[in-house]
């Protein structure tokens, strides 16, 4: 029995599926094994005459699947949180006229620029962070243990005991983080501070220039009001403004990034909220 098949003995459907698979041999024959391959594609595939089935119809979808419909939602939120941020859900939820279960599934991805219910009013006192107030504690302890050796205690002469192993405290330029100047840091623990502050360790920063930066931070979506992300974005704009440090933020501000972040929301809330 011969190995080949002349393309004239085959059916036509035959013909087109091993034209479409390149089958064919310059002769226009085809092997028995790949006939057998051919045989059994169309018995499992219908075995009709490819070339004229009609198309099947695609289905056209008109109803949005739930993915689309909550991405759609949160850009409408992006955009009411651009000109409202620190809204609260229930806020955002009656003036885009949305069930308030939708908005808070569809807020998480802008979360960082609402403002909880319980976040709207401003404790009467600031919580300080435990390491925050761990060095100042050891502030308040190098002052007193460096004025037996030095008074007036001037800001030259406390470095100098720094420096020599005499006392161990942080530097003069973190106490006047902490404490806003060095007399005021002397004071507290009614100690003498000698002689001015030299102009280069004065505060660089008020607290309301710190609001501000962070305020445009938390404007910025690419960083996600996260604060690990700050020093990374101030890198970005140090080139036409400089930009103070995260660190310099929570040592003026006080507390934590949490903390900091509601308070500067609801400094913007402000600004429409009257």
């Amino acid at each position: 029995m011969t190995q080949r098949i002349p393309v004239a003995e085959l059916p036509e459907s035959v013909v087109w599926a091993a034209t479409e698979l390149d089958l064919l041999d310059q002769d226009n024959t085809l092997s028995r094994s790949h006939m057998r391959t051919l045989g059994e594609f169309l018995l499992r595939f219908g075995g009709t005459n490819t070339s004229t089935a009609p198309a099947k119809t695609a289905r056209t979808r008109t109803k949005q699947t739930k993915a689309e419909v909550r991405s759609e939602l949160t850009e409408r939120i992006s955009e009411f949180l651009n000109l409202h941020p620190g809204a609260t859900l229930n806020e955002i939820s009656a003036a885009l006229a949305a069930p308030l279960p939708a908005i808070t599934t569809a807020a998480r991805p802008v979360e960082w620029l609402i403002l909880g219910e319980d976040e709207l009013t401003e404790p009467t006192e600031r919580v300080e962070s435990q390491t925050i107030s761990v060095t100042r504690d050891r502030a308040r302890g190098a002052l007193q243990a460096a004025n037996l050796m030095a008074s007036p205690l001037t800001h030259n002469a406390y470095t100098a005991l720094l420096r020599s192993g005499r006392i161990q405290g942080p530097s003069v330029a973190r106490i006047v983080q902490l404490f806003g100047s060095w007399s005021a840091a002397c004071s507290s623990v009614g100690v003498s501070s000698g002689e001015a502050l030299r102009s280069n360790y004065e505060r660089t920063w008020d607290e309301e220039q710190l609001f501000g930066f962070v305020e445009r931070f938390l404007r910025e979506p690419t960083h996600h009001g996260a604060s690990h992300q700050f020093d990374l974005w101030r890198s970005t704009v140090n080139s036409t403004q400089k930009v103070p440090s995260l660190g310099t933020v929570r040592n003026i501000l006080g507390g934590t990034w949490g903390d900091i972040r509601t308070a500067t929301l609801r400094r913007m809330r402000a600004a429409w909220a009257n």
